[in-house]
């Protein structure tokens, strides 16, 4: 396995799962094993990457650029949900999943617009979405903290390779509707993308970035105060998708992150994506792996 930096990666259970009890992170190796996991091709196109994940008790739920795929904790099939793209990251909250949506426009000279879709976490029906017209820049990670919706809204010098600002975004977790207005944040380091998800334990925020040259080590999990203030920088290494796992012991954190093992950035490719599933467990300011690890079809180290 490619080391993960020992980070001071503190986190602790998520409030979106704080209803999960003591979680025992299972010792097998985790993957996606129904053939039919991830489409080829939805709307004559590929499904990318895995943009995001998000966990509770009894499921796994991968955001890719045009579906949510919902799994067990064996990675068995469960439900599919196809979405326009370009799906972004997923989170869970009060029996519902959200994600992130920046939408393709519907005539080639039309433009981009950030969207927020809200489904029933059982059935993956869609039960609501708030687009947003106005805002072209784009749309990435997303999390709930305390009933609010918290959007990943791009970079704020779009044209820019790289860059610190971000914009980000509060909505009512019931209704989508926006509170307030975006804004900007400046975390200090260098990035080529908004933040590609987010996660939250109640009291902190938590933000993974692409950097723009991973092999550089330059952190990449940034961690907020409420108020949006850094509190602490870290280098994770690139994820499509980080949540915490509730079940950690003495003073332990546990949490879970997906890779994309065949990642293809050519939307046309028949490629079906391969998702490796991996936990690891922090304490003492160290991270130790606790699992094995598998893609859909042969065992794949790290």
């Amino acid at each position: 396995m490619k080391k993960v930096i020992a980070v001071m990666f503190a986190v602790a259970v998520s409030t979106a799962l704080a209803d999960a009890g003591d979680w025992k992170v299972p010792r097998w190796w985790a993957f996606l094993s129904a053939p039919d996991s991830v489409k080829k091709v939805v709307d004559g196109r590929c499904s990318g990457h895995s943009q995001g994940m998000c966990v509770t008790s009894n499921a796994f739920y991968f955001s890719f650029h045009n579906q949510i795929v919902k799994t067990d904790w064996k990675g068995r099939f469960l439900k599919r949900a196809e979405v326009a793209r370009h799906g972004g990251d997923i989170c869970h909250w009060n029996g519902r999943v959200y994600t992130g949506v920046w939408e393709e426009p519907a005539k080639k000279d039309g433009k981009w617009c950030a969207a927020i879709k809200m489904y029933d976490a059982e059935t993956l029906a869609l039960l609501k979405e708030k687009r947003l017209p106005e805002w072209t820049k784009a749309c990435d990670g997303i999390t709930c903290l305390d009933g609010v919706i918290i959007l990943a809204m791009g970079m704020e010098d779009w044209n820019s390779p790289v860059g610190s600002r971000n914009n980000y975004g509060r909505f009512d977790a019931e209704t989508l509707e926006p509170i307030g207005k975006p804004f900007v944040v400046d975390h200090g380091e260098q990035a080529n993308c908004g933040a590609q998800n987010l996660t939250t334990d109640g009291t902190y925020i938590y933000a993974c970035y692409y950097t723009d040259n991973e092999a550089a080590r330059t952190p990449n999990f940034i961690v907020f105060d409420k108020d949006f203030k850094v509190v602490g920088k870290h280098v994770f290494g690139w994820t499509h998708g980080v949540d915490v796992v509730p079940g950690g012991k003495d003073g332990a954190v546990r949490f879970a992150w997906a890779t994309t093992l065949n990642n293809n950035w050519d939307y046309d490719s028949p490629i079906v994506p391969q998702m490796l599933v991996q936990f690891g467990e922090l304490k003492d300011g160290k991270i130790t792996d606790i699992t094995k690890y598998i893609g859909f079809k042969k065992p794949m180290q790290r």
